[in-house]
């Protein structure tokens, strides 16, 4: 501490081909501002840039996070050196992820959880050309694609949770039978409580080469989202556009998880004449208090109205502020709830 520049190593395990380092601090640090480059070598004694050094700023607004690409290189030691911190007498860093190709030689990419939030999600296209659907486009497989009838084409993810996104990866069969093209995307999201996408990074050309970049592409964004949209201009190969694998990079953001743990009726036999009092629990499992909603009761399938609505006591994440609480009435309306919280209603 005190002294510049300081250093931190990461050893792969085996010389793979990366391209693409993600730097992380705490969410909740203020901004700052660091020094740094991004060093790769084969045997950990010689090291030759990747990233040249530079500012770069890192900004709780961006869930402080900076994601770095370069040309892929094939390394089994990556360094980031630090040479100067505005936040601090010392370099910091709460995560270091590298990305390009596994050891296996085909392609990578997943977060270093293991989790790409886009896999085997409901995947739209505003298009598609003979078997060439959109579900190919996030099923795991190299060897299949999503192709487009024409242009302009929207290909877009339900991630089913919001997350912090830093980058999207886009890839194409490496084989060299799909020569080098160049395609041009815009990638836009929204979050849970939008009906609009806005744009995450403008439209700009990407280069696909099978021998250059392993026909992939890596484009950075920043943003909370729900669902991210890739909007296709153009292929300079006169094709539609074409996606074998759509990967997104990121960590999850804080959600509800609403779930009815508990549902019968009083009585459990009635007469047709009989009133009948239907009990659900419900509760907030997740990290995030929920946005407006409304539970839904049917009898026998046949609609009984909604839940008479309360919004969620002040109380700590976690607690059982309203566990247990009975609401009776008629009134409709919404219920909020605080996460790690439940509410039981009568109807």
């Amino acid at each position: 501490m005190g002294s510049f520049p300081q250093s931190v190593r990461v050893d792969l395990g085996g010389t793979v081909r990366v391209d693409e380092v993600v730097l992380k601090l705490p969410a909740a640090w203020e901004a700052r501002s660091r020094t740094l480059a991004v060093e790769g070598s084969t045997d950990g004694s010689s090291f030759t840039a990747l990233s040249a050094s530079a500012p770069h700023r890192f900004d709780p607004d961006r869930a402080n996070t900076v994601t770095l690409t370069f040309p892929a290189r094939d390394v089994r030691h990556v360094r980031v050196r630090v040479t100067a911190n505005t936040g601090w007498n010392a370099a910091q860093l709460s995560a270091l992820e590298v990305y390009g190709e596994d050891g296996g030689g085909g392609p990578g990419g997943s977060p270093a959880d293991g989790t790409d939030p886009a896999r085997g999600k409901p995947v739209e296209a505003s298009s598609t050309i003979h078997s060439f659907v959109a579900a190919n486009a996030n099923d795991g497989r190299i060897d299949t694609c999503w192709e487009s009838a024409g242009h302009p084409a929207t290909l877009t993810v339900r991630l089913g949770a919001e997350a912090f996104v830093t980058a999207v990866v886009v890839r194409l069969n490496p084989d060299a039978a799909w020569e080098r093209r160049t395609q041009s995307i815009e990638v836009l999201g929204r979050d849970r409580s939008s009906s609009a996408y806005t744009t995450l990074t403008a439209r700009a050309d990407h280069t696909f080469d099978p021998a250059g970049n392993g026909n992939g592409v890596t484009i950075p964004v920043t943003g909370r989202v729900a669902d991210i949209q890739l909007k296709f201009g153009h292929n300079s190969a006169g094709y539609g556009a074409q996606v074998a694998e759509l990967e997104v990079r990121g960590t999850a953001a804080s959600n509800p998880d609403l779930t009815v743990t508990t549902l019968d009726r009083s009585p459990a036999a009635p007469t047709e004449t009989d009133p009948v009092t239907v009990r659900a629990t419900v509760r907030d499992a997740g990290t995030a208090q929920s946005a407006a909603a409304t539970l839904n009761v049917s009898l026998e399938g046949a609609g009984a109205g909604s839940a008479p609505g309360i919004v969620a006591m002040d109380g700590a994440r976690g607690s059982a502020t309203l566990t247990n609480v009975t609401i009776t009435g008629s009134a409709e309306g919404d219920v909020l709830i605080e996460p790690g919280s439940a509410f039981v209603i009568n109807r």
